[in-house]
């Protein structure tokens, strides 16, 4: 067992070998520091200064990891399409098992892991957090990404016109010649 000044740490690794876990008593547990300098969630984006705890349980058939993390992940306004740094929180819990008996190294996967909905211990006895912290991560972030109130929005055009009725775009002049005669003549 790790005394109180020893704490576990995962840095900049998302998988934890279990095998020690795996031989211990159900509801047994490890708790682990969560430091990921950057993490990337998919071809284009990456979240960095991850931190948080993971969990680790020992369940009848496998383990319970329960995960809280926050970070920031560079985002662009979608108002200033500047560049910000959006931070997320995430916790969630995700059930891993055997895929490989510890003791025998027989084949335990009985093809329904895909379907009940937990992940997998390799025959490493490895558990690996990348896909579901990724999932929770994308989650997460915003649909519509703004880097907040004081953001100073796009910039604003001047119209012309004298009636705001009337009032055209200078940008979009070009298209009244598109329109029917009588309502491109409002417009111009």
């Amino acid at each position: 067992m790790v005394e109180a000044n020893q704490q576990r740490v995962l840095r900049d690794d998302t998988a934890v070998n279990v095998a020690g876990l795996l031989k211990g008593q159900t509801g047994a547990a490890r708790v682990y520091r969560l430091v990921l300098d950057g993490f990337a969630i998919d071809d284009e984006m990456s979240a960095r200064e991850i931190e948080g705890e993971l969990r680790l349980t020992r369940l009848g058939e496998g383990i319970l990891a329960g995960v809280e993390a926050a970070g920031v992940v560079p985002m662009e306004c979608v108002r200033c399409l500047r560049e910000y740094d959006q931070p997320f929180e995430v916790a969630f819990d995700e059930e891993y098992r055997q895929m490989v008996d510890l003791r025998t190294g027989v084949d335990l996967d009985d093809g329904e892991a895909d379907d009940e909905g937990f992940s997998r211990i390799d025959e490493n006895h490895e558990l690996d957090l990348r896909e579901p912290l990724r999932q929770e991560i994308l989650v997460a972030l915003p649909m519509r990404p703004d880097c907040g109130e004081a953001c100073p929005g796009p910039d604003v055009l001047e119209v012309g016109g004298e009636d705001e009725d009337e009032a055209v775009d200078e940008r979009l002049a070009a298209l009244a010649s598109l329109l029917p005669d009588e309502r491109a003549r409002k417009i111009g």
